[in-house]
């Protein structure tokens, strides 16, 4: 009996051992799935943020030099994160291909001038160049030829007009005519009871043409809260010549802006004046701004 009961005690053991192993590698399995489902959450995370920092990232290259040994050219951050430039590209009219590494860092709504770079030009070089960013997109230069307008889709399509995100480049006015305007950046405005503001905006034009602006143009905001819209007209045609840059001014919005962020659309209609028929439509910019 002595010896049964030693038996049964260390079967109770056993026993217990083996429930409390299993417990063990159930909560590993568990907390395994745990981490593997953790990481790659994190993961997507990552990947979903060099996407929308890839896709955000928005560059204007213009004005290159000619007749000069070097490369010169102007550069225009317009999108929303810093750019890395590190490749460029030329091709020559032979069909001579060539490769050169860049360090190049921009921030949003900066403009910088990029002089001195790649191979050494003759007078008689004919060539075309792009650049690359370390996120992997590639830009072409705005054509300056007097041969019209090339806007080919994909990476580097000319931008018809440049918003440059400055911080008094966006503004409002609660006064308007008769009486003077009192123009204040627009980003964050101050409630008050009656709010119809003008705003206006100051838009540069890349084209190697002088471009109007009609009428018909608006800018749109839409509350963040229930994309309520609220639309005001630009006030009348613009005239914005060529490498130039140009307020443009609308009228105030037929509702009252209420508290709360907003999403603002600008869709500007535009012609050359040489071919006043041919209408053109692009949108600007979306921007944000905040009634408070």
């Amino acid at each position: 009996m002595s010896l049964l009961r030693k038996r049964r005690g260390v079967s109770g053991i056993i026993s217990g051992v083996f429930l409390v192993a299993v417990a063990v590698m159930v909560f590993n399995v568990l907390a395994w799935q745990f981490f593997q489902a953790d990481a790659y959450n994190r993961l997507q995370q990552e990947q979903q943020q060099r996407e929308w920092e890839r896709y955000n990232e928005r560059l204007l290259v213009y004005l290159p030099e000619v007749g000069v040994s070097y490369l010169n050219f102007t550069l225009l951050n317009y999108g929303a994160v810093s750019a890395h430039i590190v490749d460029l590209f030329f091709r020559f009219q032979n069909e001579t291909r060539r490769y050169y590494k860049l360090d190049v860092w921009i921030s949003p709504g900066r403009t910088m001038r990029i002089a001195n770079v790649g191979p050494k030009l003759l007078t008689s070089d004919v060539y075309f160049f792009q650049i690359g960013t370390e996120r992997g997109n590639v830009f072409a230069p705005v054509p300056t030829g007097s041969g019209g307008i090339s806007n080919n889709p994909g990476q580097g399509q000319a931008m018809p007009f440049v918003f440059g995100f400055g911080y008094n480049e966006f503004q409002y006015s609660t006064t308007g005519p008769p009486n003077p305007y009192n123009w204040n950046p627009a980003w964050v405005i101050p409630s008050a009871p009656s709010l119809k503001p003008y705003f206006r905006l100051k838009l540069n034009n890349t084209y190697p043409k002088d471009v109007t602006i009609t009428s018909g143009s608006d800018l749109d905001l839409y509350a963040s809260s229930n994309w309520g819209r609220v639309q005001c007209l630009l006030q009348s045609n613009v005239l914005i010549k060529s490498k130039a840059g140009e307020w443009v001014i609308f009228n105030p919005p037929g509702n009252n802006l209420g508290t709360g962020q907003y999403y603002v659309f600008v869709l500007i209609y535009y012609y050359f004046p040489d071919k006043p028929s041919e209408i053109y439509g692009t949108s600007v910019a979306i921007l944000g701004s905040k009634v408070v």
